[in-house]
């Protein structure tokens, strides 16, 4: 029993050293893949890492594997064309992964989509193997049009965006050159938040408590070291969006009343602003909102957005800081 015990262990290690691999170009020493496996609960040491790994490459799975041997340490990947594919292609799965591409185009970052290309390649060739006798793709049958105007995606240097998910993943320190500054700083990573067009990292600053919002396209370089982040377990992600602190908030939680013109504000019957709103109707085609919500810049911007068609009845404050950017526009247009 125990040796059946022993060889399982060291089964599910290699399953969990072969999922731990990055995809190329990027690459992991041994070194770095036995922190990720000690991380998941497995008890190893740096050669035996060594050995797994050349187990792999001589196994079936071998085709997998790259092992960049021009220099010591040695660099092991996952190959950029390859994928682990677990459950069997069918029109269910295809249709699910078609789907997730389709929607997912426009929302994530191209270099992390990119890492799924192998699977939408084989969606693609099952699709043109399994066309319907007589009918209409799946592919021509759905579509995703996105709502309101969107901005292209920051460019991300290469090799950022996975230094940053591996110190995310593993819990370490980074230093980091940002913008055109010469010297490093030293962080700790605590998340990732994409914001469309923006990918921003929250992390504190060595030597500082407050929390920091970077853009990753601003990052020219990132080392990551062998120090663990400090200070990871006290901050909660879900509290920090909760609470605003994406929002560009700059002022307190106020009381909103809005009228909104010629059915401009007909779709929040649908789709509310927040939990609280309450509609009602004002006057013939004019419906009036009150919500209670943060004062933040983005709340201006979509106020601005239905420029004649909603006016501002409260906080006196807003009506007049929306006010003053109306006239402000028409000045400019004159």
């Amino acid at each position: 029993m125990a040796a059946d015990a022993a060889v399982d262990n060291k089964s599910f290690r290699l399953l969990a050293l072969l999922h731990a691999l990055p995809v190329a170009p990027r690459r992991m020493e041994a070194k770095e893949l036995q922190q990720v496996l000690q991380s998941e609960g497995y008890v190893c040491d740096k050669r035996t890492v060594e050995r797994d790994l050349n187990l792999l490459l001589e196994s079936q799975f071998g085709y997998l594997i790259e092992c960049d041997d021009r220099a010591r340490p040695y660099g092991w990947s996952i190959c950029s064309d390859q994928y682990l594919s677990i459950p069997a292609m069918d029109e269910k799965m295809a249709a699910t992964w078609f789907l997730v591409e389709r929607y997912l185009q426009p929302l994530m970052p191209r270099d992390a989509l990119q890492k799924l290309t192998p699977i939408f390649d084989a969606v693609d060739a099952w699709f043109k193997k399994h066309k319907p006798t007589g009918g209409r793709s799946w592919k021509d049958k759905v579509a995703y049009v996105p709502r309101g105007f969107s901005l292209q995606q920051a460019s991300v240097p290469a090799g950022i965006v996975d230094a940053v998910y591996g110190a995310l993943y593993r819990n370490r320190q980074m230093d980091i050159w940002y913008k055109d500054r010469k010297s490093p700083k030293r962080v700790h990573p605590l998340a990732l938040v994409d914001r469309g067009a923006v990918r921003y990292l929250i992390a504190r600053f060595e030597g500082y408590d407050n929390y920091r919002h970077l853009a990753l396209h601003r990052l020219s370089r990132v080392e990551i070291l062998d120090d663990p982040v400090q200070g990871m377990r006290a901050f909660d992600l879900n509290s920090y969006l909760r609470n605003g602190n994406m929002n560009l908030p700059y002022g307190e939680r106020i009381s909103l009343e809005l009228l909104f013109y010629d059915q401009a504000g007909d779709h929040l019957y649908e789709t509310p602003l927040h939990q609280s709103q309450k509609l009602a109707q004002y006057d013939e085609g004019v419906i009036k909102m009150t919500v209670d919500v943060e004062h933040t810049e983005e709340l201006k911007w979509w106020i601005l957005g239905f420029g004649a068609k909603v006016a501002v009845l409260a906080p006196a404050s807003l009506r007049d800081e929306i006010g003053a950017e109306l006239d402000a526009a028409v000045l400019r247009y004159r």
